[in-house]
């Protein structure tokens, strides 16, 4: 089993297949922003708009990327044995604070340990050996998986074809959206009108660090180009029948009920 950034492209057009979806929303951080930025050049008529989080671009070719390649081999099959041995036997374990640490060494303090828990509730699971520990129960694989490298002209070719609402969020210390990216972004400012890029404060994981910061400009694009449905000056469906104070009270509690499922991490 390989991963590979052209299966992920493909997977987009499954899903919408499998639910019979004529148009998709995409938003994406990192890895995700470059999938929804190549499957919108790929097929615009299928997205209605698009947002990346701190990315443009996947990476640019490069004499440098050879030297990446034989490393991410060697790991990928590091990994494939360690999930054959884990059918066996449990991984190792590790205390909340443990794993909190590892998170934060492992994204290079992008995800500071009081956020790690945001992550690690997807990525692990409960010991069956040490009550109070957890095993990361991810498939290591996806961290090795085949790029969708591209030369500059056609990352800039890409960029034409995008005609749709398109925003990226660039955090102010984080180098994935570099000059490599320049061209692409002058290109979508000329030619796609309906383009916006803002920069915030923060990493990589700025969308989780400084999430208030990142939804100042994210919620205002998404009602600009798809605002709630409304019939005679009033919400439709079900909602025209809860007022505001009611529906909030009924958000805290989901999200409430949320936490708390959650809270076991």
């Amino acid at each position: 089993m390989h991963y590979s950034m052209h299966d992920y492209v493909f997977i987009i057009a499954r899903v919408m297949k499998a639910y019979k979806w004529q148009k998709v929303s995409l938003l994406g951080h990192s890895l995700g922003g470059v999938l929804g930025f190549l499957f919108t050049a790929l097929a615009p008529h299928t997205v209605d708009m698009i947002i990346s989080l701190d990315i443009c671009l996947p990476i640019l070719e490069s004499p440098r990327m050879l030297s990446g390649w034989a490393p991410y081999l060697e790991k990928h099959l590091v990994e494939e044995e360690r999930a054959e041995q884990s059918e066996m036997h449990e991984p190792p374990s590790y205390t909340l604070p443990q794993l909190r640490s590892l998170m934060a060494k492992g994204s290079f303090e992008s995800v500071p340990k009081e956020f790690a828990h945001h992550l690690l509730y997807r990525s692990v699971a409960k010991s069956q050996l040490y009550p109070e520990k957890y095993y990361f129960s991810r498939d290591g694989r996806v961290k090795y998986y085949v790029i969708f490298p591209l030369n500059r002209s056609q990352g800039s070719e890409l960029a034409r074809r995008v005609k749709k609402p398109f925003l990226i969020i660039k955090a102010s210390n984080s180098p994935y959206v570099s000059p490599n990216s320049d061209e692409a972004i002058a290109i979508l400012r000329k030619e796609n009108p309906h383009f916006e890029m803002h920069e915030v404060a923060g990493s990589h994981h700025a969308h989780l660090t400084n999430a208030t910061e990142v939804a100042k400009y994210l919620v205002p694009f998404i009602r600009h180009h798809r605002p709630p449905p409304v019939s005679s000056w009033s919400l439709a469906g079900e909602e025209a029948n809860i007022s505001k104070k009611e529906k909030r009270k009924a958000q805290e509690r989901f999200f409430s009920w949320n936490l708390k499922r959650r809270s076991k991490l």
